[in-house]
């Protein structure tokens, strides 16, 4: 593969040569390689599964560019030779984190909070809690409110816990992507 910056000769020369040598612009670079091969060996499941997530990616990163205020995150956090399309097809494949639930403020009462540390790639979206009774009925479910470091997500509980041996607490953290990932503790 041979790379040229300001060439005259190839300068926005894009396609295939000749079925030979294939021609690509990126990042102002004129990049001049073989042309991609086709198999014949038929895909494996994994393979057909992760091809069907590419194009999921591909389909939400346009999308995304059609929403300019999304777009223009994506756009910021974009580093050196990537597009904004690249971080939002990134996002696409990769969910939320969360890395804790914290309980010790949580004893049951109306009013206490519980704290859940989520973190993504790009930008966890929202947080949603729901308090579980030891037989797995909900109690109580709702947003949790973003802390404003990135990080913690708090929810206060609206309604008292009889049972708080036994019952769960269970997160779920979405991404802008509409990745979603779930964590559930017991009391």
């Amino acid at each position: 593969m041979a790379k040229t910056t300001d060439n005259v000769l190839l300068h926005g020369v894009s396609g295939t040569f000749g079925g030979q040598i294939v021609f690509r612009q990126r990042m102002g670079q004129s990049i001049m390689c073989k042309p991609p091969k086709k198999s014949d060996i038929p895909p494996t499941p994994l393979q057909s599964a992760v091809r069907e997530r590419f194009q999921m990616g591909v389909q939400y990163a346009r999308s995304a560019k059609k929403d300019p205020e999304i777009y223009a995150a994506y756009r910021a956090a974009a580093k050196n030779g990537q597009s904004a399309y690249n971080v939002a097809l990134a996002d696409c494949f990769n969910a939320p984190e969360i890395r804790e639930i914290d309980t010790k403020a949580y004893a049951g009462k109306a009013g206490d909070k519980i704290r859940i540390r989520a973190t993504d790639d790009f930008l966890v979206k929202s947080v949603q809690v729901y308090v579980l009774s030891p037989d797995g009925t909900v109690l109580e479910e709702g947003a949790a409110a973003a802390n404003g470091n990135g990080l913690d997500w708090y929810f206060s509980a609206k309604k008292a816990n009889p049972q708080l041996n036994g019952s769960s607490i269970r997160a779920e953290a979405a991404d802008l992507a509409g990745n979603v990932t779930l964590q559930e503790i017991t009391l």
